[in-house]
């Protein structure tokens, strides 16, 4: 009988101890912050080009500044939805209803020129970035060349020949960087821009065989550069000694997205690795099976490159974390969404750095033809989603508790 007690007491403190971990997921308020139209002008995007036609956003203290990739255009808007300024390349058709076009060069005296919109010519400005300055951070083509398809470069053999421009909060150019910063070397491939806590410039390449993150200060100087080949992507231990390998078996780890980060003074950049087990046969080397053995989050040591901490992406016994999307990495927190399949919205994951769920959200588009055109984090704790309507383009955000 006091065995029987016994054992009892102890399932309800392992009961109580599970309930007590449990992080209930609740439904975040919907705010729709503002409306915009279609076309081809200073409060309108344009969607009916091709799929080049890709739309980035970045918001900075309470300014929104989307680019339209195929338009050649940059807005940045107000949270109320006002138009401030427009860089835009006349060639690509866009032009300015209600804002001032004005000629800004080095010249131009320092002063505020109100709500303005200036012609700037872009070859293939993409992608894009915004510091607490709101000094404009965009990727081009140096040479004003395109291969056959507009979007091929030092991936496929040919000679790096991409930039990042600067435009100040004015609509001033300055000097664009390159690798080893101020009128440096192009860059080989850009696939993203990012922009940390304290401002410091993260320029994300691929090519065929790694990836590499350069990261400059604010004033544009060098200051890392950290190369992740894809052969010798880090393992964690854990995964290793649950799965060691050996004839027949590897693992294969695969970089999802990498996203820089400034924690206690350091900057990091945070990986989103997913890991596989692949069985193959020794002899012809043929796969005969793969499978998950989840994703994960790995903080690396931006100057060293060395592994700073790693945690596997789980809310549950069956979850895996593959299928968990990186979509910010702020204030000692690494937020992830869980996508939902019948409606724009989803599941918001927040996780502290040893891998505990820290928070639970879910998101829900109102409208049930929106569909997804561009998301970004902002410094304001926001979560801000773009989404197309059929008649116009709607920005929703939602308070995300603790960023």
């Amino acid at each position: 009988m006091k065995r029987r007690c016994a054992r009892t007491l102890v399932l309800l403190g392992v009961l109580l101890l599970l309930e007590s971990c449990k992080v209930s997921s609740d439904e975040a308020k919907t705010h729709v912050v503002f409306d915009m139209g279609y076309g081809k002008t200073d409060f309108t995007l344009d969607l009916s080009a091709s799929e080049k036609n890709n739309i980035g956003l970045s918001i900075n203290k309470g300014i929104f500044h989307i680019l339209s990739r195929g338009e050649a255009k940059i807005l940045s808007i107000s949270s109320y939805g006002q138009t401030l300024a427009m860089l835009y390349d006349p060639a690509r058709g866009s032009a300015p209803m209600i804002l001032k076009d004005v000629k800004i060069d080095a010249g131009t005296p320092k002063e505020d020129l109100g709500r303005f919109a200036t012609q700037v010519s872009f070859v293939d400005p993409w992608p894009m970035a915004t510091d607490s300055r709101q000094t404009l951070y965009v990727a081009d083509r140096k040479q004003h060349q395109e291969s056959a398809n507009g979007t091929e470069n030092a991936i496929n053999g040919a000679e790096p020949d991409r930039i990042v421009r600067r435009f100040d909060a004015g609509g001033k150019e300055l000097a664009s960087l390159g690798q080893e910063g101020i009128a440096g070397s192009p860059f080989p491939d850009i696939i993203r821009l990012e922009i940390t806590e304290n401002d410091t410039l993260a320029v994300i390449c691929a090519s065929e065989t790694e990836t590499l993150v350069y990261f400059y200060d604010r004033n544009g100087v060098f200051l890392h550069l950290l190369k992740l080949k894809d052969t010798t992507l880090p393992i964690p231990a854990q995964i290793l000694k649950k799965n060691p390998e050996g004839k027949g078996l590897r693992i294969i780890p695969s970089l999802e997205s990498i996203m820089p980060a400034y924690f206690a003074g350091k900057t990091e950049a945070i990986l989103k690795i997913n890991y596989y087990l692949e069985n193959y046969d020794v002899g012809t080397g043929v796969t005969l099976s793969i499978d998950q053995l989840g994703g994960w989050i790995l903080q690396i040591d931006a100057s060293t490159g060395s592994v700073l901490n790693a945690f596997p992406l789980q809310s549950g016994l069956s979850e895996t974390g593959v299928n968990l999307q990186l979509i910010a990495a702020k204030k000692n927190s690494f937020l992830t969404i869980r996508w939902a399949d019948q409606y724009l919205g989803g599941e918001l994951l927040k996780f502290d750095p040893s891998g505990k769920i820290t928070g639970k959200l879910n998101i829900r588009c109102p409208d049930e033809a929106a569909a997804l055109v561009a998301m970004a984090a902002g410094d304001d704790g926001y979560l801000y989603l773009l989404a197309s309507l059929p008649s116009v383009l709607r920005m929703y955000a939602w308070k995300i508790p603790g960023m």
